[in-house]
């Protein structure tokens, strides 16, 4: 968080300490005069949307938020949420790449103790589940897990396959998944991307917990349906919007509707098999609503 001055420095360590200490006017104020010495410090610019908006200064904080998309036009902070969230800008097809890459490069060292203990996360569980009840008995030649993480939902799946791959954005999240031996082959890259270049098809495409960082999901939903094989399985879990086709919370997570799920399954050519509800992790201890899906090539 360096801005290479020190004084710019010590004013924003003061500013993140009013901030803590329930002051968010306050620390913006701070914030601009540590601005005034290094003023093309991005990071600041994003401190400064934060306090802003704790003060009530929605203005001020997308004034912010823009200044730092011009500094940082990849977007690692996720400015371009905070604007939506403000009604400042449109919301997003989908959280910026960088954003998710930093997010759960952070996250990783920590990734599974944070979702099992204190998030209540079981959805590679239930799309396992799932799977057994639409196809009992069924073992799929080729699987991938999208947006795989550390492997939560390799583990569930490994026993339905001789052949399983890995791939997500995060490339600490992939080293995380690595070390725990699920995989036949894993990448970093791009889902629609990876998807595009597979030397093969795919039997059965999972992605547990994904979708909450797009909300558009027919470009995924058409790559996915491009390649699997016919009659191949597309299972995966969303958190469930209450109306719209999607929207995006203040936890920065995007949720769908069924009627939106269905929709853009039939356009991508898919057969909708199971689109019912469920609860796979939970926001500060509340259950969060979500889709549990299973879609048939």
């Amino acid at each position: 968080m360096s801005s290479g001055n020190l004084t710019a420095d010590r004013r924003f360590a003061y500013a993140r300490m009013l901030r803590e200490n329930g002051d968010p006017a306050a620390a913006a104020e701070v914030i601009d005069q540590a601005l005034e010495v290094a003023p093309n410090w991005a990071d600041a610019y994003f401190a400064l949307g934060e306090a802003r908006a704790e003060a009530g200064d929605h203005a001020g904080a997308a004034a912010a938020y823009r200044r730092y998309r011009e500094l940082v036009p990849e977007d690692s902070m996720g400015a371009a949420l905070r604007l939506a969230l403000l009604d400042a800008a449109p919301i997003p097809e989908a959280a910026p790449e960088a954003y998710v890459t930093r997010l759960f490069d952070e996250y990783a060292p920590r990734f599974d103790a944070a979702l099992t203990e204190r998030l209540a996360y079981r959805a590679p569980g239930a799309l396992r589940d799932a799977i057994t009840r639409v196809a009992p008995g069924r073992r799929f030649a080729r699987i991938i897990d999208l947006g795989c993480g550390t492997g939560l939902a390799g583990l569930a799946f490994r026993p339905l396959t001789e052949w399983m791959e890995g791939v997500d954005l995060s490339p600490r999240m992939v080293a995380e998944a690595a070390r725990k031996q699920i995989y036949d082959h894993l990448a970093v890259a791009e889902l629609r991307d990876h998807l595009a270049h597979a030397d093969r098809p795919f039997d059965l495409v999972i992605a547990a917990d994904v979708f909450g960082y797009l909300g558009n999901l027919a470009p995924i939903f058409a790559a996915v349906r491009a390649a699997l094989v016919t009659g191949g399985v597309f299972a995966f879990t969303v958190q469930e919007a209450v109306s719209g086709d999607y929207s995006l919370g203040a936890e920065h997570r995007y949720s769908h509707s069924r009627a939106y799920i269905r929709r853009c399954a039939t356009a991508a050519g898919f057969e909708v098999v199971m689109l019912e509800p469920g609860v796979f992790r939970q926001e500060k201890g509340v259950d969060v609503p979500g889709l549990l899906v299973v879609l048939k090539a």
